[in-house]
């Protein structure tokens, strides 16, 4: 497990303003999936949690998690979703109060909608991509043409980026806090399709959060 202090000035004013910056170095993070350091993930993390401090777990390396991944689109059962991997967890460097944030991956079946159903929260397009967002998760669905002889399966599937928020002092439900768990979300989701090397390079535009209005 590996503790993080620190903050980083220029990830916190993306973070603040919500704005689009440099996905950065796209490989980078592929590499080290879980690693945030001095990046807008890192920012989004200490405001989501209200925390200085935080470790971080990395329950898998990236290379497991791509060939796993690769697995589970193989294994999928027709209108099921795979399984899914936990990733990543971001935990409050607190003993007495311990909040986090936990990143999983796998794929879902096309639907006729892009956008995730959500009865309480708000629901987003991205680029692209589909997400809602509410207290405690979050959801984004993202084609991911992936290379080679799996091209033909991953062109049926959407990958799916779940993540779950957790605060001792309960969640914060106004609609800034949703666009940060969905910003977070999409940054997380990223650094997975870098690392699956999606062909369609789905999410290479910095993400610019803004919900769908209520239908």
């Amino acid at each position: 497990m590996i503790k993080t202090l620190g903050s980083s000035t220029a990830a916190l004013v993306c973070v603040l303003t919500l704005a689009s910056c440099a996905s950065g170095d796209s490989e980078g993070k592929a590499a080290n999936l879980c690693g945030i350091a001095s990046s807008e993930e890192e920012a989004l993390v200490r405001e989501i949690l209200v925390t200085e401090g935080y470790e971080t777990k990395a329950y898998k390396s990236t290379s497991v998690l791509v060939d796993k991944m690769k697995a589970a689109v193989q294994q999928m059962r027709p209108g099921k979703d795979s399984y899914f991997n936990t990733a990543c967890r971001y935990e409050m460097d607190d003993q007495q109060h311990r909040g986090y944030a936990i990143f999983s991956f796998g794929w879902s079946p096309r639907a006729s909608s892009e956008v995730p159903a959500s009865h309480n929260g708000a629901s987003y397009e991205l680029n692209g991509a589909g997400g809602v967002a509410s207290a405690g998760q979050s959801t984004l669905l993202v084609q991911c043409d992936l290379p080679g002889e799996l091209g033909g399966q991953s062109r049926n599937v959407r990958l799916s980026a779940d993540a779950m928020f957790f605060r001792p002092d309960g969640p914060v439900v106004d609609q800034a806090a949703k666009d940060r768990r969905m910003t977070l979300t999409y940054l997380m989701a990223r650094r997975v399709t870098d690392a699956l090397g999606c062909e369609n390079k789905p999410l290479a535009a910095p993400p610019v959060v803004k919900p769908l209005p209520t239908p």
